[in-house]
């Protein structure tokens, strides 16, 4: 956003005054109406960029934060797992925020269920998965986009999270990189590239 100004300032008494530059060199300025001084304070332009949702950014720098820390210690699980609740925070913006088409009044009990607790804003009663439910049906609406986009790796981050949640000692399978699914180089990757769709998304 440029932000300018077409007026000078007089430096004595603060007066807004007409800019007169550019002139020739050696013809003075006209004295302020006010105080009589030909002494100015320079009008001029900046950019300022300006974020539309601080809470948002404020949130993903302290996530990612977190996610760098938690690499740096080898903490692969608690860093997927930091990861996987960032990717759905950012998902649950964009579709708070969308505008649905139509057909989501067609769509089955369960899909108007979790979009109506959407619109509710009751975040704390819709996961990961039920979220990538609504991501889904509205997509094959071609209504909802996203870039990067959601799919696959938000279902990839999503399973990873319900593995840790449900199957006893997987996440230190992970941590340790027992699991040959889920090498190092893998997991670094999947992180970069959930960071890029969260950066590349917030509101």
């Amino acid at each position: 956003m440029l932000v300018c100004s077409d007026h000078d300032t007089c430096a004595d008494c603060k007066t807004a005054l007409p800019s007169e530059d550019p002139r020739p060199n050696g013809v003075p300025r006209t004295p302020c109406p006010r105080c009589g001084s030909t002494k100015r304070i320079k009008s001029g332009e900046a950019h300022i960029d300006a974020s539309v949702n601080v809470k948002v950014d404020a949130k993903l720098i302290i996530g990612w934060q977190e996610v760098d820390r938690l690499l740096d210690k080898a903490e692969y699980g608690a860093a997927l797992l930091v990861a996987a609740v960032n990717a759905e925070f950012i998902l649950w913006e964009k579709l708070r925020l969308f505008t649905p088409a139509p057909a989501l009044a067609k769509a089955p009990n369960e899909v108007r269920s979790i979009w109506g607790k959407i619109q509710a804003n009751q975040d704390k009663t819709v996961t990961l998965s039920s979220l990538l439910k609504i991501a889904e049906y509205v997509t094959q609406c071609d209504t909802f986009a996203l870039s990067p986009t959601w799919d696959p790796l938000v279902r990839v981050i999503n399973d990873v999270r319900n593995r840790i949640a449900h199957e006893r000692g997987y996440f230190a399978l992970l941590t340790r990189l027992r699991d040959p699914d889920w090498p190092e180089t893998r997991i670094r990757q999947v992180l970069e590239d959930a960071k890029q769709f969260c950066h590349g998304n917030a509101p």
